[in-house]
């Protein structure tokens, strides 16, 4: 499958919301990822759609590399919000987010878990762009106080992604969306780890 058909691929199972994120609306893995059933060269597979498409867009994925959410929505499908990186700078920006363990201990654990948080989202768009019903959704386990407080006055793309930047420490390192990239190339961290762009 070319580029071109992956992407119109996705997007037609996917909705765009204004924040940026592409929710992708079918299957989803046990752990809330985007699932689907591809045909290549005559066979089918089950994939995990944000790797697959990194796949049909830049080519393999790098041993040992997983493909990373810049947003931090496994649900979410946009090739801009996707990037391949090692584990442990992925681990290191969840660390950084506020997204780690000890969410639980400021009572912010998100008792759905990710499976259930990835439902509760496409439950919120499946009659449409239900904007408020979205901030529900997204609400709900959010352990940064700067997102809850933006998500808690309803939906407002602006706010949101401005609560999400102010909440990342990580932000100057790990651009969270590409509006946030430089347009020089990026730098190797001090560690010797893949940046997430």
């Amino acid at each position: 499958m070319g580029i071109e058909r992956a992407l119109e691929y996705v997007a037609e199972r996917s909705i765009l919301v204004p924040h940026g994120c592409r929710y992708w609306t079918r299957s989803l893995t046990t752990d809330g990822y985007a699932k689907a059933v591809v045909t290549e060269a005559g066979r089918e597979r089950t994939v995990r759609v944000h790797r697959w498409l990194m796949e049909q867009v830049h080519g393999p994925i790098p041993s040992r590399a997983i493909t990373a959410h810049s947003c931090n929505e496994s649900l979410c499908v946009h090739i801009d919000h996707l990037s391949n990186a090692t584990q442990r700078t992925n681990m290191r920006q969840m660390s950084d987010q506020g997204r780690a363990a000890g969410r639980a201990h400021l009572g912010y654990a998100d008792i759905r878990g990710s499976l259930g948080r990835a439902q509760a989202i496409q439950a919120a768009l499946r009659e449409g762009l239900d904007l408020e019903a979205l901030a529900v959704a997204m609400l709900e386990g959010e352990a940064r106080p700067l997102v809850r407080r933006a998500l808690a006055a309803g939906y407002d793309a602006e706010a949101y992604l401005a609560a999400v930047r102010a909440s990342d420490p990580s932000a100057a390192l790990v651009p969270l969306f590409p509006a946030d990239a430089t347009s020089e190339g990026p730098e190797a961290l001090e560690d010797g780890q893949m940046p997430l762009f």
